[in-house]
């Protein structure tokens, strides 16, 4: 299992699909660091496709309560940050039960934060884009993490089978 972590967001559309793809690929904690905890409103559902109904979010306000957090779980902190003299995505072996944290879309993760964390991971670039958008790079970590698991649920048409029980429009009848 792992967790995935968004440090400072501010985009509503970033942290939907961030979101979307945890639930896709079968996280079991989606981690909020920040002031203030989000609203889900309109914008972010629009990209979340209300999955954080049946999401297990959890908000904390500052990266010792993150740090903290992370111990008394058994979580490892990998930040997926540009870094100098990086570890790249594709030779990176993530620990058992890894927190995959992600910063605010401007600012990144702070050298002080990045200091902290056990494992730095960069994602190689090949083409003349200084960096790519959060929620995109979130997703490529996620996809690395998870690729070598085997296909648990079935294909129907264009999309994955979803029990009537797992989607988020019966969580709100029963929930």
């Amino acid at each position: 299992m792992f967790a995935t972590v968004v440090h400072n967001l501010t985009s509503p559309e970033n942290t939907g699909m961030i979101l979307r793809t945890h639930v896709a690929f079968g996280g079991e904690h989606f981690v909020m660091v920040g002031p203030e905890p989000w609203r889900f409103k309109k914008r972010t559902q629009a990209f979340s496709r209300r999955l954080e109904k049946i999401c297990n979010i959890i908000y904390l306000p500052d990266d010792d309560s993150l740090f903290n957090w992370c111990g008394c779980e058994g979580f490892t902190p990998v930040a997926i940050e540009i870094a100098e003299d990086p570890v790249l995505l594709p030779s990176f072996r993530f620990p058992e039960r890894p927190a995959l944290i992600v910063g605010h879309e401007g600012n990144g993760l702070s050298d002080e934060f990045l200091q902290r964390c056990p494992r730095v991971v960069t994602i190689p670039q090949f083409g003349p884009v200084g960096c790519l958008n959060v929620a995109v790079s979130c997703s490529i970590a996620i996809y690395e993490l998870n690729r070598s698991r085997p296909l648990q649920r079935a294909i129907e048409g264009h999309a994955f089978t979803v029990a009537e029980s797992e989607r988020p429009d019966r969580a709100e009848q029963t929930g």
